[in-house]
């Protein structure tokens, strides 16, 4: 392995002109993401078109841009999966992704008391039956040899493993310090760190797969005021009262509540990897086997968890502006979902630079990545280790200022034609180019120093 690292070593040293930049940001290692869509029939005829028109809304995504904090590390397989091509899961398979509360089914029978039709699938069953697609099909192998061959290489058909270690030679750097990147040489401290940047680059890669459907307000509305009644039965004499009033006012909105919204259910893997998996994959595969990884190796997807997002599209499925109603609500629905999964899990967070603007400290996100007011962000900043690796260090905390949320959402700002309407309140905010935060710049907070929501 050691003599693997060399070559790792090498090849990186190559590309250091391309890394090295001045800001911390060059020294983050990103996330990467894999972004699909589920696709299904449409409930019913009503919807077939809006179907459609999300399904060109989601390819037409570069998501490149659109999460620029993570990597887009798609796969040649494309970014749909066919539901009627998907495995069917046991109960036991279900139940490792998680067990059917009494909550759960409570909520299902009090929407049914409502006139709700209720999908037969449940959540839990979409999450194990993709994991079982995503591991009957290899998609872990794919995802290794994708972060180890040259660009455009087919992932499914390893034969030979390229010295350059493609993609782990342009992004493993960042792991490093700058003045390590900029003198890289083959020294045990540079292997390790090379080692170290490696696996997190693998350990850190997932899938989100995006299921879309349509809503009507009164299916929006009804959910809401199930979740709140059917809560309150579980909630501890003391919380009770403040469980009924959330009851009212679900209550209340529905009344705000009119026309047609797009839903998104994203689900959340991750490749399974740590270091011990690294270093059998060299013992493995670097040395002669390298034509029969695909049918040898096993790498395995695993599970993190599930959001549920909404968003406006129009008053009717025949508003003279539908399609671009529906494309808005679809993107917004997947930005909303993929800020709730970062809020749910922090490994999945990313991190993004801090700014000054007029003496204020600034960032340049907002409700796209569903911060709120009085959201507290950790502050980072680099820390150099003994193995030329680098660590991020908390120097402090700072708070989003009321009503300084940027809204950078899809659209925002633009009122179109025919479109639904929800319970968000409409306040006169100021408008923004980036999110305003609590305090100035001091010493340890600055211009250039990594944030990311604090837990």
């Amino acid at each position: 392995m050691k003599k693997v690292f060399l070559l790792l070593a090498g090849a990186l040293s190559l590309n250091t002109a391309v890394m090295a930049q001045s800001n911390d940001e060059s020294k983050y290692i990103r996330n990467s993401l894999y972004m699909l869509k589920l696709d299904k029939a449409a409930e019913n005829s009503e919807y077939a078109h809006a179907f459609e028109v999300m399904n060109k809304t989601f390819d037409g995504i570069d998501f490149a841009k659109r999460y620029e904090r993570y990597n887009d590390f798609s796969l040649a397989e494309g970014r749909h999966i066919d539901w009627t091509k998907v495995p069917t899961a046991t109960a036991e398979e279900m139940d490792a992704i998680e067990k059917e509360s009494k909550k759960d089914v409570l909520i299902k029978e009090q929407l049914k008391k409502m006139g709700i039709k209720v999908d037969p699938i449940a959540e839990r069953e979409y999450a194990a039956r993709l994991l079982k697609y995503f591991n009957e099909n290899k998609f872990g192998n794919q995802l290794v040899a994708k972060w180890h061959l040259p660009a455009g290489a087919d992932t499914k058909k390893v034969s030979k493993w390229d010295d350059q270690l493609a993609v782990i030679m342009e992004l493993g750097m960042k792991g490093l310090s700058e003045e390590d990147r900029a003198n890289a040489k083959a020294s045990e401290n540079l292997i390790n760190a090379c080692a170290n940047s490696e696996s997190k680059l693998l350990n850190t890669s997932y899938v989100c797969v995006n299921d879309y459907r349509m809503l009507t307000a009164q299916e929006r509305s009804a959910t809401a005021i199930a979740i709140a009644e059917v809560t309150v039965q579980f909630l501890p004499g003391p919380a009770k009262l403040a469980g009924q009033a959330a009851v009212t006012a679900a209550k209340i909105a529905a009344d705000k509540i009119k026309g047609y919204f797009v839903k998104t259910n994203a689900y959340l893997f991750k490749l399974d990897w740590d270091d011990a998996k690294r270093d059998q994959f060299y013992a493995d595969y670097w040395s002669g086997k390298e034509a029969k990884f695909n049918s040898d190796a096993n790498y395995q997807l695993k599970y993190v968890g599930k959001s549920s997002k909404t968003a406006g599209a129009g008053m009717t499925m025949k508003a003279a502006k539908v399609d671009e109603l529906t494309a808005r609500g679809a993107i917004r629905a997947t930005d909303a979902a993929i800020a709730a999964l970062q809020r749910d899990h922090e490994d999945f967070r990313p991190m993004c630079s801090l700014h000054e603007e007029d003496g204020q400290l600034v960032a340049y996100i907002g409700k796209k990545e569903g911060v709120k007011d009085g959201d507290k962000f950790d502050v980072f900043n680099p820390v150099e280790e003994k193995d030329k690796s680098i660590t991020w260090k908390k120097v402090g905390t700072i708070k989003v200022m009321k009503k300084s949320v940027w809204d950078n959402r899809e659209g925002a700002g633009q009122t179109i034609e025919g479109e639904a309407q929800d319970d968000e309140a409409k306040e006169d905010a100021p408008a923004l180019k980036y999110t305003i935060f609590d305090g100035k710049p001091s010493k340890k907070i600055y211009e250039g120093c990594m944030i990311r929501l604090a837990k």
